[in-house]
């Protein structure tokens, strides 16, 4: 009689069946070791991008301003917010020579803007430093996010004209308060959260701190944080030569948007966030944005790595930032001079 070598039906579904619990237990592991050294790319971004910071510092005796808007005042969104109002170069775009970007700052000419002294003529505003808007920063990139794959932003309104700016997943930490209550290092003192405590801006509206200024020490305040690129091409989160709340500054601690990664869905004030919400933005994507009429005044600090963000300190250390921190404590954080004791919650 002939013997049979071959592997009969019920053999090769249990053959299968045991690779399949195998790379079932496997997988978890992998993505755990890919996401450990995404964050730990994501955490070195942040350490070159303080040392850089330090040394701008060195040479101009102070951090960059967050963005430059010279006749913006406090309350008059025609100046001090929106897309289609005049803004300059941002913190991203001073540092350029301190991250080994000579030449692309030499193209964005920062010292032409605003090019006019009549603040009526908004049309009129130098706009040439933009022709760097597009680049692509690998080194401002956080491998972990996602939404590498969204578009360059567009403005939904079609302004600025010329559109398409780069993705970028680091900002400068402009307080607390509103940015236009922020405006050359206003302090905020009657604003919320917390009225009466003093919140200065490391980096604001026409405004960047000396180390001097950080009277609550280099360790216990913010320098730089995370944040998410954006749902859409329509949504300005994430652009890094864009200097308003979101694109590539945090403005955020108040009652409507606490922490970081929360799940409220009207949390951002962000222009435009009617054109691109849905729900669930907030409480399924934690990428919540007021659905209203806005001008860009706050945005929260946003990642993709589970449970809280990195955060770089004006010292230059970096760490992982709980999403569990408290919101007193996350202010005080962000504050540069309020004489406070933190708490130990993060």
């Amino acid at each position: 009689m002939t013997r049979r070598t071959g592997f009969t039906l019920v053999e090769i579904l249990v053959v299968i069946a045991i690779i399949a619990v195998l790379i079932g237990l496997l997988l978890p592991a992998v993505q755990k070791v890919r996401e450990a050294a995404a964050r730990a790319k994501c955490q070195n971004n942040l350490k070159q991008l303080g040392l850089a910071a330090q040394s701008y510092h060195d040479v101009n005796q102070r951090f960059p301003v967050g963005v430059r808007m010279p006749y913006a005042t406090p309350g008059n969104d025609p100046l001090t917010g929106g897309m289609g109002n005049p803004f300059g170069p941002n913190w991203a775009v001073f540092m350029l020579p301190f991250f080994e970007q000579d030449n692309l700052f030499r193209q964005a000419n920062v010292n032409a803007y605003p090019g006019v002294a009549n603040v009526q003529n908004l049309a009129a505003y130098n706009t040439a430093w933009r022709v760097v808007r597009g680049q692509p920063m690998p080194n401002l990139l956080c491998p972990s996010d996602q939404g590498l794959s969204a578009p360059p932003f567009t403005d939904p309104f079609g302004r600025p004209p010329e559109g398409g700016w780069a993705r970028g997943n680091y900002a400068c930490n402009g307080g607390t308060a509103d940015s236009d209550h922020h405006i050359r290092g206003d302090n905020a003192v009657d604003r919320p959260p917390y009225p009466g405590l003093s919140k200065g801006p490391v980096m604001s509206i026409d405004f960047g701190v000396s180390i001097p200024g950080v009277t609550d020490g280099t360790s216990s305040t913010f320098l730089f944080h995370e944040v998410r690129i954006g749902v859409s091409d329509k949504d300005m989160r994430g652009t890094w030569a864009l200097g308003f709340p979101g694109a590539s500054m945090v403005v955020a601690g108040r009652d409507t948007n606490p922490t970081p990664n929360n799940a409220i869905e009207n949390a951002d004030e962000i222009e435009a966030c009617s054109s691109f919400y849905y729900p669930g933005i907030g409480t399924k994507d934690r990428m919540g944005c007021r659905n209203q009429a806005a001008y860009g005044m706050a945005a929260q600090a946003r990642s993709r790595h589970t449970g809280g963000v990195n955060a770089c300190f004006v010292d230059g250390h970096v760490q992982f930032v709980k999403d569990s921190i408290s919101q007193r404590t996350w202010v005080l954080l962000q504050s540069t001079n309020d004489g406070q004791v933190q708490g130990d919650d993060y």
